[in-house]
């Protein structure tokens, strides 16, 4: 094909792609405006992960753009105490739309992630349609209309609105058929190793699940070819090495996420069982619902009725058609059997939504619907049988309690227009109307509006009874956020102390509000780090991949807190204290009892502060336990029992929440709690209410007594003999120390893996491990140190990226001269 007929084909498929990304845009939108979501009325859109994950995420990278985060792309020093962040910048952030964020104010970053979703369904859409039109000619109005179907298909809707990280997978599966389509026509070779190259690193989940596909595309594509064998294998190399050459390519983000995947806090495998076949089937059909039970499959009547008609079109060659049905219905089994529904997911069951990967299905339905119109508008008769097979899908389905009040009217109405308008098309072109173009403008209109209005009211019905399945956090970003985020800006003075923002609205408060604190909730959060917080009395949820805030007075010194966000009825204040500096000295690592969390504490601050008393317990009929223990009068009483769910108050004071409230001990965890202050008489009386799971006397351990005079003296001698100066860039922090420091240099940083720190003049090394923290040996002639975090898989990431940049760049450089050579 010459210049001028590439160029014909390019404009032709752009008018189509437009259509349908704005089709996609007004369906989405239209949805928000009827259901009165953010951002056209007052629901909350945050549904589960989008307002505790991604939103503060988003938040933390605005702060980056803009300058004003505690950290850089490789690392983030505002949660966890310091944790790396290129890792999660991949996972969740890794898409070049991510950066559209930085054009809007920080306080509309609910706004900012809004249009960012509708973005990515529109671009999923135009690919769609650009990728049918290169598969085969056809009208281009049924690819505008099958492509903005694939764009609010069930999947996108149902699954991926939410999370908008999976989104990126919407749009690589079109983009990597076209590059299975580049490798069968033996085009657009660089092109082909940027697009897995982008969409490796926007999101490598749903690549991955979108690279198995383009596999199983090419597949049926070499097979309905009629290309030699030979030329078909040379085809299927030659696919390899562009996905080889583009995942080489992202290994600079893709292997330090890999790596520090392997290190994350593990959570439970999920159990798959097949849904039943009449909920199966029932996701194929409109105002249907069932995130998480079953696979969102919904493509719109219009596409699924086409697409059934395609194996009765005289005009499909047969081999054609036996080899997508038969792939159709291999892909479709294998979310049926556990070993490929494993497959799909990376050989792992999640123990979320376990049908991830549906929006394969939705794309090669789509590219069923196509095909069943690119060789020849379907006849009445294949219409006909194709509506008979709909048919009995629904019949199959009718007992589904996943479809909604009206789902068979407009599963009937919509397939009743999307018959008379194809219906139409095929006697006006068989008639003497055949050369006026209105008739088939008006069946395209109104296939349009079926497509428009159906999409719609599904997306309408998919919010709505989502919303009472998974729950939202708080509404988008208003006055109060601001004031508590500017409360935070004002205390703040990092690096010289911690501003703890607390995890009241989400456990990723510190990247939303600000500040410097324990809360992080990411997939990544590295198992030591988790082990490091659960030791010392910290709570978690989410499996251990959502770290909260403790607040306790001991903690706050070792991590060097010296201001905490506290909320009152009167508004946010800030609750100051004496902290000793990020970086302390110790002449060694001091104690070594680790047998409670108090002792654990102790070990960090290097002292003895606490009484860990004996105690006698009672369990009472009711379930209800009392513990009595002594301590010294005016010591503060605190409680730890991270595994249980319940209450516990001292004396008749005032009850505390243990926080472990949904499965104990696995997908949460209970923080330690101040009960109050020792009376005089010295008895603590402790009352335990463990709920409906009641629990035996809680095992030696479970009760200790603060010193408050003694931290205070612990905390003077460590600012007195703790650095006098410390700096923190964008991934590392230096310290001056006082002359002829000995010792240990212990930062209050996470001991994760990546850290190279020096002392003096002295080569980087690997820091020691100082339970849970980093600590640096000095000799008595250093008078500073210096860490610098470099995420794990970084260089060797970047020398493969480089190496496959080289080689991707020789083989097109070697093609054009080639080419030129055989021209001349």
């Amino acid at each position: 094909m010459d210049s001028d007929s590439r160029a014909v084909r390019r404009r032709s498929a752009l008018l189509p792609a437009l259509v349908a990304g704005v089709l996609v845009a007004a369906v989405f939108t239209a949805s928000g405006i009827i259901r009165e979501t953010y951002p056209f009325g007052s629901l909350s859109r945050s549904t589960n992960d989008l307002g505790t994950q991604y939103i503060p995420f988003f938040a933390h990278l605005w702060d980056i753009l803009h300058g004003r985060a505690q950290g850089d792309l490789l690392f983030n020093f505002q949660s966890a105490f310091g944790v790396g962040f290129l890792a999660d910048y991949g996972v969740d952030l890794g898409s070049p739309l991510s950066l559209l964020v930085g054009l809007f104010p920080r306080d509309q970053i609910d706004l900012a992630v809004y249009v960012i979703t509708v973005l990515k369904l529109s671009l999923a859409a135009a690919a769609m349609a650009v990728l049918l039109l290169k598969m085969h000619k056809g009208p281009r109005w049924v690819a505008a209309i099958l492509a903005a179907s694939y764009g609010v298909c069930g999947w996108a809707l149902d699954d991926g609105s939410y999370v908008p990280m999976w989104l990126d997978g919407l749009i690589a599966l079109p983009m990597f058929f076209l590059v299975a389509e580049w490798s069968l026509r033996r085009t657009n070779r660089l092109l082909s190793v940027l697009v897995v190259a982008v969409f490796w690193v926007s999101n490598f989940y749903t690549a991955y699940m979108a690279t198995i596909a383009a596999g199983i595309f090419l597949l049926a594509r070499v097979l309905t070819s009629d290309l030699s064998w030979l030329l078909r294998l040379r085809v299927v190399v030659r696919h390899g090495i562009s996905f080889v050459l583009g995942l080489a390519l992202a290994a600079p983000i893709l292997l330090p996420v890999l790596t520090a995947n392997d290190a994350a806090t593990p959570s439970p495998s999920g159990v798959f069982k097949a849904s039943r076949i009449d909920l199966f089937l029932s996701r194929l059909l409109p105002l249907s619902e069932g995130v998480g039970r079953t696979a969102s499959l919904y493509v719109g009547t219009v596409a699924l009725l086409l697409a059934l008609t395609m194996p009765f079109n005289r005009f499909v060659p047969l081999r054609t058609k036996v080899v997508w049905v038969v792939t159709t219905v291999l892909l479709t089994l294998s979310f049926r059997w556990a070993p490929t529904q494993e497959m799909w997911h990376g050989f792992d069951t999640p123990n979320g939504s376990q049908y991830r990967e549906a929006f394969v299905l939705c794309g090669v339905i789509v590219v069923l619907g196509w095909l069943a119109v690119a060789y020849g508008l379907p006849g009445p008769i294949a219409v006909l049988c194709g509506g008979a097979l709909l048919a009995v899908i629904a019949v199959l389905s009718i007992g589904s309690p996943l479809l909604t009040r009206h789902a068979m009217t407009v599963l009937i109405a919509s397939g009743a227009a999307t018959l008379v308008a194809f219906g139409t098309i095929w006697a006006v072109r068989r008639s003497a109307l055949r050369r006026h173009k209105w008739p088939v403008m008006v069946a395209f209109a109104v296939l349009m509006v079926v497509v428009a209005v159906e999409t719609t009211w599904t997306a309408v019905v998919t919010d709505e009874k989502r919303a009472k399945v998974l729950s939202a956090t708080e509404g988008p970003w208003d006055a109060a956020q601001t004031k508590r985020h500017d409360t935070i800006a004002a205390a703040q003075d990092w690096p010289q102390y911690r501003t703890e923002p607390g995890t009241s609205i989400t456990p990723n408060d510190p990247m939303l509000l600000g500040g410097q604190g324990a809360g992080l909730y990411s997939s990544l959060l590295p198992y030591t780090l988790n082990q490091t917080l659960t030791d010392l009395g910290f709570g978690w949820s989410g499996y251990g991949r959502a770290s909260h805030t403790l607040d306790n007075p001991v903690t706050d010194a070792i991590f060097a807190v010296g201001a905490r966000l506290q909320l009152r009825a009167s508004g946010p204040r800030i609750l100051r204290s004496q902290a000793p500096p990020l970086v302390t000295v110790r002449r060694n690592l001091g104690l070594t009892d680790t047998s409670s969390a108090y002792a654990a504490q102790e070990r960090l601050l290097g002292t003895k502060v606490y009484e860990i008393p004996d105690y006698k317990g009672t369990r009472f009929a009711t379930g209800e336990v009392k513990l009595v223990a002594a301590c010294t009068a005016g010591t503060t009483a605190f409680l730890n029992l991270p595994r249980v769910a319940g209450r516990a108050r001292l004396a008749d004071g005032v009850w505390h929440e243990l926080s472990a409230t949904r499965r104990p001990g696995i997908n949460t965890n209970s923080a330690m709690v101040r009960l109050g202050t020792v009376p005089k008489s010295g008895v603590v009386l402790i009352e335990i209410n463990f709920g409906e799971a009641p629990q035996g006397i809680p095992p030696k351990g479970a009760v200790g007594c603060l010193d408050q005079q003694a931290l205070a003296k612990v905390v003077r001698r460590l600012r007195a003999s703790g650095a006098t100066d410390v700096e923190a860039g964008g991934h590392s922090i230096r310290a001056t120390l006082p002359p002829g420091s000995k010792g240990y240099a212990v930062v209050s940083v996470p001991r994760v893996s990546g850290w190279q720190c020096s002392a003096g003049d002295g080569e980087a090394r690997n820091p020691r491990d100082y339970g849970g923290l980093v600590a640096v040996p000095l000799t008595g002639t250093a008078d500073r140190i210096e860490c610098t975090f470099i995420p794990p898989g970084l260089r060797r990431g970047l020398a493969i990226g480089a190496a496959s940049a080289a080689l991707t760049l020789g083989i097109v450089l070697f093609g054009w001269w080639w080419r030129r050579r055989v021209r001349s």
